[in-house]
């Protein structure tokens, strides 16, 4: 577990964008709370400017310098699998760096960064299997909005 930290340690180190789960925040940090969490790996890694922590099907979080926002997991039901869907957020969340950049997040741009990022997951989590499931911008946007 140690040379598993001090791993992780160093790649922390290097990112501008990281995304994590609940369950790693807690194992490198040793806080179950997300703001505590989030703060304590901020502080240890300056260079991250912006830390996502998930929390499956109950949602995501966003730190983003000074802003912390959370987005609720979209939920319309119909799940048969869950491959890909944590790809698939971290690919539309990229994809928002990518148009948008980060030195300008608002707390509005966070939501729906987190939203739409939410919604593609889903959708991958109603087919089997993680690329053919991937959806069409325009169906993750259109739920996404409602």
């Amino acid at each position: 577990m140690d040379d598993a930290r001090r791993e992780i340690s160093w790649g922390l180190s290097q990112c501008d964008v990281l995304k994590i789960a609940d369950n790693e925040l807690l194992f490198l940090t040793g806080y179950e709370d997300f703001d505590t969490g989030a703060a304590a790996l901020k502080e240890q890694y300056p260079n991250i400017r912006l830390l996502n922590v998930t929390a499956g099907a109950d949602g995501n979080h966003s730190y983003c310098g000074d802003l912390s926002v959370f987005e609720p997991a979209c939920k319309l039901g119909g799940v048969i699998e869950t491959t890909g869907a944590g790809d698939t957020f971290c690919a539309c969340v990229l994809n928002y760096v990518l148009e948008h950049g980060l030195d300008a997040l608002s707390t509005d741009d966070l939501h729906k960064m987190l939203r739409f990022a939410n919604t593609a997951a889903y959708l991958v989590t109603t087919k089997k299997g993680a690329i053919r499931s991937m959806p069409e911008r325009g169906d993750a946007a259109r739920i996404a909005s409602k």
